[in-house]
């Protein structure tokens, strides 16, 4: 659903630009696809597409130049190009160098793909099935995998486990979003995996924030007042907190009558938006339901975080609290 690439700068270059219009075709087509469910590896903490910027798209034709600068500006925007570590034995020099920063993340954690121009992937030394031919890779087998913008899974904390892992590798905030959210296992566990994968990128660990948005009257067990449950969501969290060092919110809501209702269940994060129409909980039992995951628009996503800010929501915020 969300698939993380990685291009290296010749791609950009005005010598593989100079073997004709399909450059131009191929290299627009790869940064609007990886613009609506992708990632892009920058690497040396940030500094291979102030590389690519500065020092190989000036060489390009006007034209191309403003297409290429205003996907990256997209991708930017969408905090999608997303930093790898510093290279350790200094600045990379060459596109060499660069591949073997690409090379360095991808054996941390696998790419869907690194593409590269035929004449580095000649001169690299080591071959693997992640290499992809620029010109070629429109119609590659890795290309057209990742277009795919839906998910069937069990609703097992495995399966959701191996889902959130790419969703969540890079995401700085995250909200999770279910009326039934509660602590019972089967709904905590699924709070618990996400704290447990977020961040987790192969190097430095990210820590960031994750905030629950349930609705008041589905807390459990009944018979309690909101602050009871709210303090029963701390003694929960606080393990999670201890142990991945996020910050958590929890949100508990009222729906308003003849207003809009607190039903659809969502996934969102600082880079996309997932819908979760079967809920957010999960089951260990031997004989999970199975369960549909699409990737919103952007403009959902916008949409439905502004749904869960208290200034501009459609529900009435009963009260929240800050862990820790």
């Amino acid at each position: 659903m969300l698939y993380e690439f990685a291009l290296m700068p010749d791609l950009f270059d005005s010598s593989l630009a100079s073997q004709g219009p399909a450059h131009r075709v191929v290299l627009l087509e790869l940064l609007r696809g990886i613009s609506e469910n992708g990632l892009i590896a920058d690497f040396h903490h940030a500094r291979l597409f102030r590389h690519i910027i500065g020092q190989r798209i000036p060489a390009l034709s006007p034209a191309l130049q403003g297409k290429v600068l205003s996907y990256l500006k997209v991708l930017d925007d969408r905090h999608r190009l997303v930093r790898h570590p510093k290279c350790l034995t200094g600045e990379p020099s060459s596109d060499a160098d660069w591949l073997q920063l690409a090379f360095d993340s991808h054996d941390r954690v696998p790419f869907r793909a690194i593409v590269l121009g035929q004449t580095l992937m000649n001169g690299s030394q080591r071959k693997c099935d992640a290499l992809v031919e620029f010109f070629g890779s429109l119609d590659s087998e890795l290309w057209s995998e990742s277009r795919k913008r839906s998910l069937s899974l069990e609703k097992s904390p495995t399966a959701y486990r191996s889902a959130l892992a790419s969703i969540l590798r890079h995401a700085k905030s995250l909200a999770l979003v279910d009326p039934h959210l509660n602590v019972q296992a089967r709904f905590f566990g699924t709070v618990a995996i996400c704290s447990n994968v977020m961040g987790q990128r192969g190097h430095a660990r990210l820590h960031g924030r994750i905030d629950i948005h349930a609705e008041a009257k589905c807390q459990s067990p009944d018979g309690l007042s909101i602050a009871d449950h709210l303090a029963a969501w701390g003694q929960k969290l606080a393990p999670l907190v201890s142990a991945d060092g996020h910050r958590f919110r929890v949100f508990l809501w009222e729906s308003l009558q003849d207003e809009e209702t607190l039903h659809d269940r969502f996934i969102l994060t600082d880079q996309c938006a997932i819908s979760t129409p079967g809920g957010l909980d999960c089951r260990s039992s031997s004989h999970p339901n199975s369960t549909d995951w699409s990737l919103l628009d952007e403009d959902a996503r916008l949409l439905r975080w502004d749904n869960y800010d208290p200034s501009s929501s459609p529900f009435k915020l009963m009260e929240k609290r800050e862990f820790p």
